[in-house]
């Protein structure tokens, strides 16, 4: 039996790039569950220093972003 073919995915600074947004923005919208990720590897255990997953976001995710139209980051000082 073949193994599945892995998905093509960015890292998240590629991916960051490729929308034009700051890798911690994206990272907002992994948490916010906007933009959906694949997890190689264990999940972080609570307390520990030791990095959990490695985070990969398909190409899919970042061309159906882009296709949305244009990414725009709101102003976080921005007057009301």
């Amino acid at each position: 039996m073949a193994l599945p073919q892995r998905l093509p995915t960015l890292s998240a600074k590629e991916a960051a790039t490729a929308l034009g947004v700051h890798v911690s923005t994206l990272y907002r919208w992994i948490e916010a569950g906007e933009i959906t990720v694949v997890r190689y590897g264990r999940e972080p255990v609570e307390g520990s220093r030791k990095r959990g997953s490695e985070i990969r976001i398909p190409e899919y995710v970042i061309a159906d972003r882009l296709r949305r139209g244009p990414v725009i980051e709101p102003a976080l000082n921005a007057a009301a």
